[in-house]
């Protein structure tokens, strides 16, 4: 499907500023009502964005019922885009998009974060050989926190929780954490103004070792959707 519609421009500090339009009621209705045939996971809407001249790959993100439009640092700094302007935006959708077609490869190599890798351990996940995960090094405290935070609330039992930490270890997870990886995270997080460097970090290993970021943090969703692709888990499990 093809839209052109006028919207206006809005900043939106979650982790870091960015910017968006609010699809019109219309097309916000259509996408509701045929997000299972085009989400990739979490919501998320792959989808061709157009500002004038200016076309780029995006993915389109539910917010208190609307779907948003990034407006990417290429759609801004080509037509000169800044936040409250009104603007002309032609956008398209398809399960083609959705089904990963196109101009973008099928990723192989994810980063994860450490709710999603909990998730896969406590599912009992099988990675197909096809594809790989990494993740920063700092995964490992992260994952060590939620379990523990798990088991002092009673939600499972401490056997239970040090198992879902051997599973964790059988999902064959490369940690990384070079000097490269820490100056493109401080980049990254100084360029955006982020309070802290430990969503960047995320994001920084999907720009220089992985095709695509599988986060369950919906504000870090929507801020690497900017930067990287954002995939499922139900990618990670498909051949």
């Amino acid at each position: 499907m093809d839209w052109q519609f006028d919207a206006e421009v809005f900043q939106w500090r979650g982790p870091a500023p960015y910017f968006f339009v609010a699809t019109p009621p219309h097309v916000n209705d259509f996408l509701h009502a045929h997000h299972g045939e085009l989400t990739y996971g979490w919501g998320v809407i792959p989808a061709r964005a157009r500002i004038g001249a200016t076309e780029v790959t995006t993915s389109l993100i539910p917010r208190d019922g609307v779907y948003l439009v990034p407006i990417k640092v290429a759609l801004r700094r080509a037509e000169g885009v800044d936040d409250g302007d009104h603007i002309r935006v032609g956008l398209n959708v398809s399960p083609q998009n959705a089904s990963g077609s196109g101009d973008t490869a099928k990723p192989t190599t994810f980063v994860v974060d450490a709710r999603v890798a909990v998730d896969l351990a406590t599912a009992g996940a099988t990675i197909p050989p096809a594809h790989s995960l990494t993740a920063p090094t700092l995964l490992r405290s992260q994952v060590l926190a939620l379990v523990y935070e798990s088991v002092r609330r009673g939600e499972i039992d401490e056997r239970a929780g040090r198992k879902i930490l051997d599973d964790i270890r059988g999902l064959r997870i490369r940690f990384l954490g070079d000097r490269s990886l820490e100056d493109n995270a401080w980049r990254l997080a100084v360029e955006m103004n982020w309070p802290d460097v430990h969503q960047a970090q995320y994001i920084a290993l999907t720009q220089l070792q992985a095709d695509a970021l599988v986060t369950a943090d919906d504000e870090l969703a929507s801020a690497a959707g900017e930067f990287v692709t954002i995939a499922s888990p139900a990618d990670i499990l498909r051949p």
